[in-house]
């Protein structure tokens, strides 16, 4: 069976506190888990230096008392000097735990990042390549790697920097509640509003970048359109810049127009906020300037509530500000999250496939797409043998490349069997039984590696393999590689400094030395001529007639010259087999592969030098 396509994840913010709980620890052990060391360090440090501010307000306030008693000649220069010191040992003390936090948040950070970039990679490399097919992965990826810089990270930090709040609210809160009853409640009480006004407007945030994802993304597209050096011909031939630029910015004013919709609402609430906070304080400034009228607080008591209401107020902020972007952040994490529990598929699952394909036999194979009503194939049969060659035809959209992916087990038949000389395919592991075939498809890749890295790819640092890579680049006439200036070795491409641009056809050449370097059993090519001049075509196809012995080839190409050459002709029409034999059994028909065929062959004789044909359409 195919692999399960994902159902959609439901929005971060209505799962439920088990579900956010269970994020929270994930993503811990995420932190944890990058670098053990660097976190224990971070959180010492900062719960350290979380008690510092009480202490330098205490030291504070016996310093302003004992120099009102100096005044009256009732206090040493020395134990001014002692507490001085203390002072000033403080302030060292913070300075350097905060170079120790810096530098193992840093580092943790820079860990962290190299971590959760690696398992989002890994995971992209055990997707299933039919997850690549529909757009929804895509979102999922681009919203797990915008996660990955700073939100988790961010949680861990929020977690350590709360309970450093908690720390500084107790003591320095210790301290006012000196002052009375009612101040540090109205200080505590101030901070309240503002923190309610982000939270609010934080969330409504991230709704509206979720909600922009899929937007950003084509948005994205059309810039890179623009910059792209494979589509400037097509687009500077056809005028499209102004085309492409006017949808980039109506994307763009789309977003704009949401932006200052938010801006415009969190700057009114953040007023409202400031104006009542200012308030708060000013009626707990009332209370105790009331005290210091009646003579009962002292000069350093009146320092510690000046100074403690930044504090007071800063740490608030801080604890309930960190709740909130905790919640914010673990938001995000869902992002994340959802991306790794998308289900995988392993390829080493199942029995090793031992030795050559010999048979290759689909038996009424169909396939269709998860959550989608319309079969791609249908009651799909044929067998071909070691030495037979297998040509599939059609036209667009008929079903041949979905066969292929079937074929060689990057897709699962949702029903029907494929059997491997006689076997169920489902019983042994996709990698073992791809390593006994090489493809080269019709969207082959252009590796901006080195020309060496291109025909090789998993081995070509390993230098047993020089003779093997020569070997295939001679077998697929790439010869053009030794004028290179490095040879081999030359980086291709325009992606990065010193590459060296191909044409279509020597790229192709390239892909099916990359065909012929795998000593594989079966061999598929994928219109493996498209790109090719008529000599290249004509020594391509003298070189597949080569490669069909002792071997199972299967040919997807729309052109006749390469088909013919084909043991077996399938005709694939709206994904069933229409007809199927060899090239003279289907002209002898004079049925739809017939017709095709005679369809091409107009194009390469005049109206003067086509004759009639006795069994069928003129060609």
């Amino acid at each position: 069976m195919t692999t399960p396509r994902a159902p959609a994840p439901p929005p971060a913010e209505t799962l439920s506190l088990r579900e956010r709980l269970h994020d929270l620890r994930a993503t811990l052990a995420l932190v944890w888990a990058a670098s053990p060391r660097h976190s224990l360090v971070y959180v010492a440090t900062t719960l350290a230096a979380s008690a510092l501010p009480a202490a330098n307000l205490y030291i504070s306030k016996l310093l302003l008392d004992e120099v009102a008693r100096a005044a009256q000649g009732g206090v040493t220069y020395r134990a001014l000097l002692v507490l001085l010191a203390v002072q000033v040992g403080l302030v060292v003390l913070g300075s350097l735990l905060s170079t120790l936090q810096a530098a193992a948040q840093q580092l943790l950070g820079d860990s962290l990042q190299h971590a959760v970039s690696r398992r989002i990679l890994t995971k992209a490399a055990a997707l299933s390549v039919e997850s690549f097919e529909h757009a929804e992965t895509y979102d999922r990826l681009q919203q797990a790697y915008r996660e990955v810089g700073s939100r988790p990270l961010g949680v861990a930090t929020q977690l350590v920097s709360l309970a450093g709040g908690l720390v500084t609210l107790g003591s320095v809160g210790a301290l006012m509640l000196t002052l009375g009853p009612w101040v540090l409640p109205l200080v505590m009480l101030a901070t309240v509003p503002g923190v309610i006004v982000n939270n609010r407007f934080g969330v409504e945030g991230y709704r509206m970048l979720r909600r922009q994802t899929h937007d950003a993304r084509v948005q994205n597209y059309l810039g890179s359109l623009l910059t792209s050096d494979a589509q400037v011909k097509e687009v500077r031939l056809f005028g499209f810049e102004t085309e492409l630029l006017s949808r980039w910015r109506d994307y763009y004013l789309g977003f704009r127009r949401q932006l200052e919709a938010l801006v415009r609402r969190r700057a009114g609430w953040g007023f409202a906020a400031s104006l009542l906070s200012a308030l708060l304080i000013g009626l707990a400034s009332a209370l105790i300037l009331r005290r210091a009228a009646a003579g009962q607080v002292s000069a350093g008591e009146f320092s510690v509530f000046v100074l403690g209401i930044a504090q007071v107020q800063s740490t608030v902020s801080g604890l309930l500000g960190g709740g909130s972007a905790v919640y914010q952040n673990l938001l995000y994490m869902r992002n994340l999250f959802a991306f790794l529990e998308l289900p995988s598929r392993d390829l080493d699952a199942g029995e090793p496939w031992q030795g050559p394909i010999h048979t290759i036999e689909f038996r009424r194979v169909g396939f269709r797409y998860p959550l989608t009503e319309r079969d791609v194939l249908r009651d799909v049969s044929f067998t071909v043998r070691r030495g037979q060659a297998l040509a599939l035809v059609g036209e667009n959209g008929a079903g041949k490349t979905t066969v292929i992916k079937l074929l060689t087990l990057l897709f699962s038949p949702t029903s029907g069997q494929i059997l491997l000389n006689g076997e169920d395919a489902a019983r042994f592991s996709p990698r073992s039984v791809q390593r006994e075939m090489s493809v080269i498809f019709q969207d082959f890749g252009q590796y901006q590696l080195s020309a060496r890295a291109n025909v090789a790819l998993a081995t070509a640092s390993d230098p047993a393999q020089e003779a093997g890579v020569a070997r295939a680049v001679t077998r697929a006439g790439a010869d053009f590689v030794g004028t290179l200036p490095d040879g081999l070795d030359t980086p291709l491409g325009r992606l990065f400094q010193g590459g060296r641009q191909l044409s279509g056809g020597q790229w192709q050449r390239l892909a099916l030395a990359r065909l012929y370097f795998r000593d594989a059993s079966v061999l598929v090519f994928d219109e493996p001529t498209a790109a090719l001049d008529a000599r290249a075509e004509f020594e391509t196809i003298q070189a597949l007639r080569e490669e069909t012995r002792g071997r199972i080839t299967l040919l997807i190409s729309h052109r006749f010259s390469t088909v013919r050459l084909a043991d077996l002709i399938l005709v694939l029409s709206g994904g069933e087999v229409a007809e199927a034999g060899s090239h003279a059994e289907l002209m002898a028909r004079g049925g739809r592969y017939a017709a095709l065929y005679d369809l091409q062959a107009q194009g390469y004789v005049s109206e003067a030098e086509r004759v009639p044909r006795p069994d069928g359409p003129t060609g």
